[in-house]
C-alpha cells in the first residue's frame, strides 16, 4: 500500500508538470490564434499567462515579442517597453525592438529616455534597416525641441516695439542666445535626416529673424 501511494504521488506530480507545459504551449497558440484575430487585448492576456507557467525550457522568444507587439497595439506602453526588452535580452528582432521600445517611450512622453535608446540603438544596429526609422524618429525629437526653442526666441524678439528702441539690442541680443540653442538643434536633426524639410525652415526663419 505504500508503494501505491508513493507511485501515486509521483504520478500526480508528473501528470501536473506535463499539464502545465500543455497548458503554457495551448495558452501561446490561442494567443497567435487571438492575434491573427487582431484580438490584441485578449491575445496579450493569454501570452503573459502562458510566459508565467513556462517552466525551466527556453522561453519561446517569438511569443515575448508578440505579446510586447500587442501591448503597444493597446497602447500599454509602459507594458510594452519591458516586454520589447525582455525580447532584446532573448536577442530576437533586437534592432526592431529597440525601435519600438523608443516608440513607446515617445508615445509616453518619455523624450529623453527616447533619445538614449536611439543614439544607442543607431550606433550598435548601423547596418538595420531600422536605422533609418530610428534617425528620422531622432530628427524629429530635434525638430520638436528646436521649434519650441524658435517660437520662444521670436516672442523675444516680437516684444520690440517703437517704445522701447533704446532696448532693442539687448532684446536681440537675449533672443539670438535662445535661437542659436534652436539652430543647433535643427543642425542637429540635419546631421540624421538631410532632408528635414522642417528643421531647414527653423535655420532659414532664424536667419530672417536675426538679420532683421
Amino acid at each position: 500500500m505504500k508503494y501505491l501511494a508513493t507511485l501515486s504521488l509521483v504520478l500526480m506530480v508528473a501528470f501536473g508538470a506535463y499539464a502545465q507545459e500543455e497548458s503554457a504551449a495551448e495558452l501561446k497558440n490561442q494567443g497567435n490564434e487571438a492575434l491573427r484575430a487582431k484580438n490584441y487585448k485578449g491575445a496579450l492576456e493569454l501570452f503573459e499567462k502562458a510566459i508565467a507557467t513556462w517552466g525551466e525550457e527556453p522561453m519561446d522568444e517569438a511569443m515575448v515579442y508578440n505579446a510586447a507587439t500587442c501591448a503597444r497595439k493597446i497602447k500599454n506602453y509602459d507594458k510594452a517597453i519591458n516586454l520589447y526588452g525582455e525580447s532584446k535580452k532573448l536577442n530576437y528582432k533586437a534592432d526592431v525592438s529597440t525601435y519600438y521600445i523608443a516608440s513607446a517611450l515617445k508615445s509616453a512622453d518619455k523624450d529623453a529616455e527616447m533619445e538614449k535608446v536611439l543614439l544607442a540603438g543607431i550606433e550598435e544596429y548601423g547596418t538595420s534597416k531600422y536605422v533609418a526609422h530610428m534617425k528620422k524618429m531622432l530628427a524629429g525629437y530635434y525638430v520638436k525641441e528646436s521649434n519650441e526653442l524658435y517660437t520662444k526666441g521670436q516672442g523675444i524678439l516680437n516684444t520690440r516695439v517703437d517704445g522701447n528702441r533704446d532696448e532693442w539690442d539687448a532684446i536681440k541680443e537675449k533672443a539670438k542666445v535662445v535661437l542659436d540653442e534652436a539652430a543647433d538643434l535643427a543642425k542637429k536633426a540635419l546631421e540624421y535626416d538631410a532632408a528635414n524639410k522642417n528643421a531647414q525652415a527653423i535655420l532659414s526663419g532664424i536667419d530672417t529673424f536675426l538679420a532683421s
